[in-house]
């Protein structure tokens, strides 16, 4: 029965860093308008070409953003894996050693 305390399993730790990774690979894909925007000055047009330079100015700033959050992710979700194999080590050794001790007894 469970205390109601925080669980893991590495079948939850290797879907969530699938989940994470799958995330962080798609979310540059997902957007590339962030970094290559296709509004120029011309076509913003006269009255508001000046504006134009604040505009990809923003849109550079949102995709270096966006591209450091994938980088981010993309290690959380690594670690995340890592995390998960180390767990799954830690049980095997751990189920060994309980066997190892009752089979004194």
């Amino acid at each position: 029965m469970s205390s109601g305390g925080y669980t893991a399993t590495t079948e939850a730790l290797s879907a969530a860093a699938k989940t994470i990774g799958d995330l962080a690979e798609h979310l540059l894909d997902d957007n590339p308008d962030l970094q290559t925007p296709q509004v120029t000055a011309e076509k913003f047009g006269r009255a508001h070409g000046t504006h134009a330079t604040k505009y990809t100015a923003g849109a550079q700033a949102l995709w270096a953003a966006v591209s450091g959050y994938s980088s981010t992710l993309g290690s959380f979700g690594t670690n995340l894996g890592t995390a998960g194999s180390s767990y799954r080590t830690n049980e095997g050794d751990q189920a060994g050693a309980i066997t190892n001790a009752g089979g004194s007894l």
